[in-house]
């Protein structure tokens, strides 16, 4: 008689037990984000100034690299030496005096604002002083939004570690269907901020402070994920839940690169001016789904 039927589901069971393992981060290529460039090893980005400096308060100028060249009677030379910087105007390095002198000095000019700068020749092992005078503000000084960047170049900011299930390494593989939970693993201030810094030069000081505002996650498939916060680290009490905060279901089975984009807000003031400074950091990785797949078989017993 015919009797004799037998489900095979060890498929089945493998698959369930890959995707309820322990999450699992996984570091991957770093890039600058779209409309970016690596430079050098370092993201070009653009500076957004409001107020301060040469232009009118409360409007918007755009700071970038390369500066302004420096001449010394028409030959090249060095904008910056030491703490000092050179003014074309007055064919000298400027450096804020420290200590400045006594308000009773001829120098002061009778002001009691402002400060008293130094002009000194190029240097060749000596310091070359001309002379010193008063200047309301810093004549020709530190940029205040190149301050900004080296604060932000000091933070040593990174994209993001991306914590995910499925787990993004060999021998893992997800099931469409089920769902995808995405966060961000172990976020420090380097990752995820808010961190601050401050760069002085020539006794000028700029502080910036920077902070992700989203994390923009491209899922492979065509399908964009914005989280305004760094997601929740997926449990296995979670079981086959969808995460509440940053998640995704695949539809087909496939191989997929999924890459996580912070998108950071740079917020710098000082030397009476002040700015934002975007920036995108990116980081990729690749999954695998997979489908499950149920064999019969029968026969003669």
């Amino acid at each position: 008689m015919l009797i004799g039927r037998r489900l095979i589901t060890s498929l089945l069971a493998s698959l369930l037990l890959l995707w309820t393992m322990a999450p699992h981060a996984m570091a991957g290529p770093v890039s600058c984000g779209a409309g970016k460039s690596l430079v050098n090893g370092r993201c070009a980005v653009t500076v957004a100034v409001a107020g301060g400096g040469s232009g009118t308060r409360g409007s918007s100028k755009s700071h970038s690299s390369p500066a302004a060249s420096c001449e010394f009677y028409g030959k090249p030379i060095a904008c910056r030496q030491g703490q000092s910087w050179w003014s074309n105007a007055r064919q000298c390095y400027i450096e804020f005096v420290s200590p400045q002198p006594a308000k009773s000095d001829p120098t002061w000019m009778g002001h009691t604002t402002g400060a008293v700068y130094g002009c000194y020749l190029p240097r060749n092992g000596g310091g070359n002083k001309m002379y010193w005078f008063w200047s309301a503000s810093a004549p020709a000084g530190p940029d205040p939004a190149t301050l900004a960047r080296r604060a932000l170049a000091a933070m040593n900011l990174t994209a993001i570690r991306i914590g995910m299930v499925p787990e993004p390494r060999p021998g893992s593989v997800g099931i469409i269907g089920m769902p995808v939970w995405l966060w961000v693993d172990q976020p420090d201030s380097r990752t995820w901020g808010p961190i601050t810094r401050s760069a002085s030069a020539a006794g000028a000081s700029v502080t910036a402070t920077a902070k992700v505002s989203k994390v923009v996650w491209s899922m492979g498939d065509g399908t964009t994920v914005v989280c305004l916060g760094p997601g929740t680290v997926y449990q296995d009490r979670f079981g086959r839940s969808p995460s509440p905060s940053c998640g995704h279901v695949y539809e087909e089975q496939g191989t997929y690169t999924v890459q996580a984009t912070s998108y950071w807000t740079v917020s710098w003031r000082g030397m009476g001016a002040s700015g934002t400074i975007p920036l995108q950091l990116s980081r990729s990785i690749q999954v695998i789904e997979g489908e499950i797949q149920v064999i019969v078989t029968s026969g003669d017993r």
